[in-house]
């Protein structure tokens, strides 16, 4: 069986703008290497699959907004969203994320919640040189 994405994805809402239309929205979840726009707000009409997008992301522990391209990948089931994967983000952005979602890993607590954590720094320590990004 093939993986459908590379770095697990952690669900919370994350606001995201897309550069060129300004439509606002949120994030089911969100990774170093995509994620996942909810249809909603003003993302009710999705991207046809193959388009490319340039997004704003909005994080809470991001000194400024964190600019990414990336392509629609999938629509979700029964079109609830559309699946992003960046294509460029720069390494300063990865970072944030990462720091970001790792903050996150660090506030919960438990025994499925320590498997995911783990899980979470493998896959960026086996990936580290394999993640697309561009500077």
């Amino acid at each position: 069986m093939q993986k459908r994405r590379e770095q697990p994805r952690l669900k919370f809402g994350v606001v995201v703008k897309e550069k060129k239309s300004h439509r606002q929205g949120t994030t089911r979840n969100i990774s170093v290497d995509g994620c996942f726009i909810n249809k909603e707000g003003d993302f009710t009409e999705l991207l046809p699959i193959g388009s490319s997008i340039d997004l704003l992301i909005s994080l809470p522990n991001a000194e400024r907004n964190i600019a990414a391209s990336g392509i629609v990948k999938h629509h979700g089931i029964h079109e609830e969203g559309m699946g992003i994967s960046f294509v460029t983000i720069d390494d300063q952005a990865v970072r944030t994320i990462q720091e970001f979602i790792e903050a996150f890993l660090d506030d919960v607590s438990g025994t499925e919640e320590t498997g995911i954590r783990e899980e979470y720094r493998n896959d960026v320590e086996r990936l580290k040189d394999k993640t697309p990004h561009n500077e």
